[in-house]
């Protein structure tokens, strides 16, 4: 039995549903678990490393109500409304465990959700719960057919399982280089039966199960024309001690094609400064303005998963709170996930006017990301845009109005918003190492994100499991003065502090949800998005950039603040961002240049590093207009060979196609034929070192021969990642697969596998149609390099001369196709991107593999 997200399942009914009708009793279910699970009561703490520490609740200062009016008339004349009820807390009773002078989440502390934990099970367990539950399918509570996880049911207690990840897809991820986080589901079970300490003991003790976390749960921390603009000094004030917003202004202000994830409490999505003037509460439809908008369900089928990620008219983002984390606090809706992440507590629409309030529309506040209107407010934005991810929401604490989010809910949000393409997320809340969020922050950044963590308001120098993760960038807050928030966290672990004291950001106030509100609320959770929507203005300027130029751009042009901070040296981070100066104004240049990978073929002679041999790829850096070889095919078993084409992935691992008829790869695992392959197939280099003494291990990966490619026509010249993730490829000639017709040597076309390896399957679609836009079915014209880039633009190389609308070259050029549509019917248009000839690469030179370096 299956139900959707919209629809959780009643929890009248505590008997583990893989029981069945005729199945095992209450009391022999914990029988069962006690019997089987002698450690029941020393819980495997190392196991979950759920190191927590709650951070304070951002503190709404005042409110002010914009007014009702739609018209353009800047809102200064809004009156202040009375202070929010929602006080700064410092919780002490954690419940926490020692564990070898680390905090470890216990399963029976106060801050772990008590009826729900998380579990991922070993590939084997997980394939067959797939195959026979597709992985959109939400909510498993009844027997599945598969006996290893019935039988985890019976002896863990657990009455239903739902994915944690619904649109996980392991052969995708393999290819994106992103850890397979498929095997992930959270379990819920009747805590009166089968307590939570238990039940992990359970699952922990079950073959089948990898691994198993309780779920945390933590509190939220908390010139244009626009009306309050004045009153936002962290973006402009006299003394200089801001982000130096409006001389960034004047180099970019944001673009709708960068997306940030607010992982909150939701967001006010209909507030016009958000969604622009024709946003409103009873139709999600109609936001717009700086929203994300997920178009294909937008201009899709109601009702019908148009894009197939699992979620169901997720327009404008997801509800991902399925059930209450705490005590539901009157009014809030904590019941069902579903696709309105409407806000409700106010935290979420604050730190999301912060990243993209719509600038210069007349109407409410400015941001650093916002764009710049025309004066008035409008139905569309041009800003940076906003994806709501809703994992938490107001909860009663003793009476007071407390927002928290959990664990689970913020590791499902993380890889939705990878898949949906967001490169930033924005995370103003405590955290623990629980609810699978290790793996799922993992996805996010091996996708290419940046995450940004609010370090905490409890003003000491301890970090929670984000902030000492040194992939993700932990922001403390500053005062109007520079000097460190009364409340701010700090310690060496920080990365880059930010404004953080009386932000001024809308607001949603739920005793008067009819209107638009700004506050002002204090906290690094105004901090936090602060940042993320600088790096968005950095990367809206430079799209093609990497998460680790854009991070670099950010924390390398800040602000010095150390010398106003005597006590805490070294313990803010880099400096107080400045916009203008990671924007490259006002301080040192950003980073270098953009570094190219390149193979080519006919062994040419190089400046600096003279004749490269057709098996090895070498690095152009355009920063400083040098060559330098980064992969040597000699040092892993490709002497004398040619690469026909490659592709570099997020973990820096590469596929290889290779040009003649029958290739030797010594040490080659998981091949049909030993280590032979042909020139249909493609293989899988982990490196270990790379440059002069390149080391890694040979892996088969895909089998041309399974799917349709087996004569030399249908030889593989190009392989590339399309920006879902699927391999793409070219051929030699004109290939012939099944589903397709038509194709030639200057298409490309992608393949979604149900399975990889020695035994390929999978079905075959149409990627980029050459001839659509200019490319002939000459030998010359062939596709013989490509690769996508994160903003989805094709860059491509030729085997000889070529000539489309607005440029012309040879194979020695890599050209960049900007698509508006793909496919069969392929539409776009041309730049040059590397001219060889201008950059040294010799007559006969050509590219036959391109990839960027981050």
């Amino acid at each position: 039995m299956t139900a959707s997200l919209d629809s959780p399942l009643p929890r009248g009914d505590p008997r583990p549903a893989w029981a069945g009708r005729h199945g095992t009793a209450l009391g022999s279910v914990r029988s069962t678990v006690r019997s089987r699970s002698p450690f029941a009561t020393s819980i495997k703490e190392s196991r979950m490393r759920a190191r927590t520490k709650l951070l304070l609740a951002a503190v709404p200062a005042s409110i002010i109500l914009c007014a009702a009016t739609e018209s353009p008339t800047p809102q200064t004349e809004c009156p202040v409304a009375t202070r929010v009820a929602q006080p700064h807390l410092r919780l002490d009773s954690l419940g926490l465990v020692p564990d070898s002078g680390d905090e470890v989440l216990a399963p029976d502390s106060p801050f772990a959700v008590p009826d729900e934990f998380v579990v991922e099970f070993h590939s084997n367990e997980s394939a067959a719960l797939r195959a026979t539950h597709p992985h959109g399918a939400d909510l498993l509570a009844g027997p599945t057919g598969v006996d290893a996880i019935d039988g985890f049911g019976m002896r863990a207690g657990v009455l239903s399982l739902r994915p944690l990840h619904p649109s996980a897809d392991p052969l995708r991820d393999q290819l994106l280089g992103r850890p397979d986080v498929s095997g992930w589901y959270i379990a819920r079970i009747d805590p009166s039966v089968t307590p939570l300490a238990t039940a992990i003991s359970a699952a922990l003790a079950d073959p089948g199960v990898k691994q198993a976390e309780p779920i945390g749960l933590h509190p939220v921390y908390a010139v244009p024309n626009d009306g309050n603009y004045p009153s936002q000094w962290f973006l402009n004030q006299s003394s200089d001690k801001d982000i130096d917003a409006p001389e960034a202004w004047d180099v970019e202000n944001g673009s709708p094609s960068i997306i940030v994830a607010v992982l909150d409490t939701g967001v006010r999505y209909y507030h016009k400064d958000l969604g622009g003037v024709n946003a409103s509460s009873s139709n999600t439809t109609a936001a717009d303005g700086n929203m994300w908008r997920n178009m294909a369900e937008v201009n899709g089928s109601a009702g019908v998963d148009d894009d197939s990620n699992g979620y169901v008219d997720d327009w404008i983002g997801w509800d991902f709170v399925s059930s209450a984390i705490a005590s539901c606090w009157s009014g809030e809706d904590c019941s069902t996930a579903d696709n309105d992440p409407r806000d409700f507590n106010g935290h979420g629409t604050h730190c999301s006017g912060i990243v993209s309030a719509m600038n210069n529309n007349g109407y409410a506040v400015a941001s650093a990301g916002g764009g710049f209107g025309t004066g008035s407010n409008t139905a569309s934005g041009d800003g940076v845009e906003v994806m709501a991810c809703k994992i938490g929401h107001s909860a009663s604490y003793f009476g007071q109005e407390v927002g928290y989010v959990s664990m689970a809910y913020a590791a499902s949000a993380l890889t939705y918003a990878a898949n949906k393409g967001a490169k930033v997320a924005s995370c103003s809340w405590g955290s623990s190492n629980s609810g699978g969020l290790a793996s799922a922050l993992d996805y996010f950044i091996a996708s290419g994100g940046l995450v940004f963590k609010a370090a905490g308001n409890s003003n000491n120098q301890t970090a929670d499991y984000m902030c000492g993760r040194s992939d993700v960038y932990s922001v403390a807050a500053t005062s109007q003065t520079d000097t460190k928030a009364s409340f701010s966290s700090y310690g060496t672990w920080v990365d880059i502090s930010a404004p953080g004291v009386s932000i001024l950001s809308t607001w949603h106030n739920h005793a008067a949800s009819s209107s638009d509100y700004v506050a002002y609320m204090d906290g690094t959770s105004m901090a936090t998005p602060l940042v993320a929507s600088c790096a968005a203005v950095v990367w809206s300027k430079n799209p093609s950039w990497t998460r680790t130029q854009v991070w670099d751009a950010v924390r390398l042009n800040t602000d010095p603040i150390d010398a106003l901070n005597p006590s805490y040296v070294g313990k803010l981070g880099s400096g107080r961002v400045n916009l203008h100066k990671a924007l490259g104004g006002g301080g040192p240049p950003p980073p270098s240049g953009p570094k190219y990978l390149l193979s080519l073929s006919g062994s040419p002679s190089l400046p600096g590093i003279g004749t490269v041999p057709p098996e090895d790829i070498v690095q152009y850096d355009a920063g400083t207009a040098t060559w330098s070889t980064y992969f040597d095919g000699s040092d892993v078993g490709l002497s004398g060979k040619t690469i026909a084409g490659f592709t570099r992935q997020a973990d820096g691992s590469l596929l290889f196609a290779f040009t003649a008829s029958s290739t030797t790869i010594a040490g080659l695992n998981g091949g049909p034929n030993g280590t032979t392959i042909t020139y249909n197939d493609v293989v899988h280099f982990v490196p270990t070192s790379f440059g002069a003494n390149t080391a890694g291990t040979w892996y088969f990966l895909f089998d041309g021969s399974d799917v349709g490619l087996d004569t030399s026509s249908e030889a593989i010249d190009a392989v590339c990642l399309t920006s879902a993730g699927y391999l793409a490829i070219s051929t030699t000639g004109s290939p012939s697969v099944s589903g397709l017709s038509g194709l030639a040597d200057e298409d490309l076309i992608f393949f979604v596998a149900s399975s990889l390896g020695s035994t390929t399957a999978g079905t075959w679609n149409w990627y980029f149609d050459g001839s659509d836009v200019g490319l002939s079915s000459t030998s010359n014209e062939d596709v013989d390099a490509a690769f996508v880039d994160s903003t989805g633009a094709i860059w491509l190389s030729t085997l000889g001369a070529f000539s489309v609308t607005g440029v012309s070259g040879d194979g020695t050029d890599v050209v960049k196709f900007t698509p508006t549509s793909t496919g069969s019917t392929t539409a776009g248009s041309f730049s040059m991107l590397l001219d060889g000839s201008a950059i040294g690469v010799p007559s006969g030179g050509n590219v036959t593999g391109v990839a960027l370096l981050p």
